[in-house]
């Protein structure tokens, strides 16, 4: 068995994963309701998915809100990244910097750059997603990251 495994903590895993979805969700909630206008605009329509804008009896997408299933999925994947990204820090906890602030920060950074690599330059390069929701997705993925790391710095130390 791999060593950083055998020392993981599922009872403080799952807790900072909790902690992380519900912190994310409401923060992705707020976003939405800011930026709302972009997911309501006619020329985006075929950026969202079936999922989050289902077609309306006349074959358009819904301008309603998402249905229950969009939500309830939504929230089992959050959860589900919530425990893989306290997964990514027990595997590096060793490697980052000692003390409690810069443990977190460190954290925070590694993932706020994987996120702008890994997300935020792909979709820009690849969808045809406003400029000004990409910026709000970064900047709301930067809050609950830095949140995130605060959580599993503290959790699962």
């Amino acid at each position: 068995m791999v060593k950083w495994i055998s020392k993981i903590s599922w009872g403080k895993l799952v807790l900072s994963g909790s902690l992380y979805a519900i912190f994310s969700i409401i923060v992705r909630q707020i976003e939405a309701l800011i930026t709302m206008r972009y997911y309501q605009m006619p020329e985006f329509f075929g950026v969202w998915s079936k999922a989050m804008m289902p077609a309306s009896p006349a074959g358009r997408p819904s301008f309603g809100p998402p249905p229950l299933q969009f939500f309830i999925s939504s929230s089992v994947m959050t959860l589900a990244s919530g425990i893989m990204l306290g997964l990514v820090y027990y595997y590096v906890r060793d490697l980052l910097p000692s003390g409690f602030q810069k443990r977190v920060f460190f954290f925070a950074d590694l993932m706020i750059g994987f996120e702008f690599i890994f997300f935020t330059l792909p979709v820009y390069l690849l969808f045809n997603v406003p400029l000004e929701l990409l910026v709000s997705w970064f900047i709301s993925g930067f809050i609950i990251l830095l949140f995130a790391s605060f959580v599993f710095v503290k959790i699962l130390k």
